[in-house]
């Protein structure tokens, strides 16, 4: 027996109408999805005392550039900025600024450690700075072997490109006027001044 047309057609419309509902559904799912995810991947600001940080961070490295390049060379100050620097390195860490190294278990009464939230390389650079800041602390260290002027400059740039890539992989901002650089040989230290030698004059006889 053949349907009324008028009932055929509510039929179709309803579900026409259902099948819209599910897509606007789906499609809601997806947005609500995107909105959930996008968010929990993108890395939060440093925190506001960071920049000062990197600002003292910046100071202690220039003490160890001037060291280095003065005439002689400073081990004591050189050692000591050097030490300077990886006290900064660690209150960076210890204000979020940077992160901690990955451990198996916290220390006996200490807290776990909070996921760090920042660039997903900024961890290695973060390593790769204490690294390279200990390693020329440990050759100039009192009771080290004195160590090749040549090289020891060419790692201390080394040093200061690590924690120039350091500041851009972790969100850092660079600190005012820059990071030091050791001077190209024979450019003049920043340290060293010039004398001018005395304005001579010849006697003419009379």
């Amino acid at each position: 027996m053949e349907q009324p047309a008028e009932r055929v057609a509510d039929r179709a419309g309803g579900r026409v109408g259902t099948i819209r509902k599910s897509i606007a559904s789906g499609i809601s799912l997806i947005v609500a999805g995107v909105v959930l995810v996008v968010p929990s991947a993108v890395a939060e600001e440093p925190p506001a005392a960071c920049g000062g940080l990197v600002g003292q961070l910046s100071s202690t490295l220039k003490g160890v550039v001037d060291g280095v390049v003065a005439e002689p060379p400073e081990g004591k100050a050189v050692s000591e900025a050097l030490g300077d620097s990886l006290g900064l390195l660690t209150a960076m860490q210890g204000a979020k600024c940077l992160p901690v190294p990955p451990v198996s278990a916290p220390a006996a009464g200490s807290p776990a450690a909070e996921p760090f939230l920042g660039p997903e390389l900024c961890p290695s650079h973060a390593m790769a700075s204490f690294a390279g800041v200990y390693s020329v602390l440990s050759k100039v260290v009192p009771g080290a072997v004195p160590p090749d002027l040549g090289k020891l400059k060419n790692e201390v740039t080394g040093v200061l490109k690590t924690v120039k890539d350091l500041l851009a992989n972790c969100g850092l901002p660079e600190p005012e006027g820059g990071l030091p650089t050791v001077p190209a040989p024979g450019s003049p230290s920043p340290t060293s001044t010039t004398t001018p030698s005395p304005t001579t004059t010849s006697a003419r006889p009379t």
